[in-house]
């Protein structure tokens, strides 16, 4: 232990001639640093892509737009269907419901929370439609889940009386399968 150099407590003086690093400074083939502190204002440092955004002082910088900011119309398809199916949920849950109520069949408690399922399954096509008109990444994914679900729905309801239902759904979540996952629908998910 005794081999060791003692460390100098001073930084070694710095040669004549250059000069301190500052904020503005650049390296060569990079762009200048400027501080927050010498501009007045905060940029923000967003996703590759992602534009920034001055700031005034003391106030939280907000992120530019990170996907294209124009919805294609394969998109707005896919949500006017989706916004569709999530109508005629909310209509047969509602009819499900009220029918279970006013009849009291002997299974009421099935009955009931049968409509209220349909019910809960319009309220969230609802929701996954707006997702889709706001070309929302989070609806995507529950979107295609959803339409993955109603294909063997469908095709159980191509039988007897709800042979139309069973078409409907079908071509609806055929449909809507194409037109979100299409390419120019797929761009803006991926932005």
């Amino acid at each position: 232990m005794a081999n060791r150099r003692p460390r100098p407590a001073t930084r070694p003086a710095r040669r004549s001639g250059s000069a301190p690093k500052s904020a503005g400074t650049a390296k060569p083939g990079r762009p200048a640093r400027t501080s927050a502190a010498s501009t007045g204002s905060t940029a923000t440092r967003g996703r590759p892509g992602a534009e920034a955004v001055e700031t005034p002082a003391g106030t939280r910088p907000t992120p530019g737009p990170v996907r294209p900011s124009r919805i294609p119309p394969t998109l707005y398809a896919a949500a006017a269907v989706a916004a569709l199916e999530a109508l005629a949920g909310l209509g047969v849950g509602g009819w499900l419901t009220v029918e279970a109520v006013v009849q009291h069949p002997v299974g009421l408690a099935i009955a009931a929370s049968a409509g209220v399922f349909v019910l809960a399954i319009g309220v969230g096509l609802g929701f996954l439609a707006w997702g889709l008109f706001n070309g929302r990444r989070w609806s995507r994914g529950p979107t295609v889940a959803t339409q993955l679900i109603m294909l063997p729905i469908g095709w159980e309801f191509l039988s007897g009386a709800t042979t139309a239902a069973g078409v409907v759904m079908l071509v609806a979540a055929v449909l809507t399968l194409g037109l979100v996952l299409a390419p120019p629908s797929t761009a803006v998910f991926r932005g």
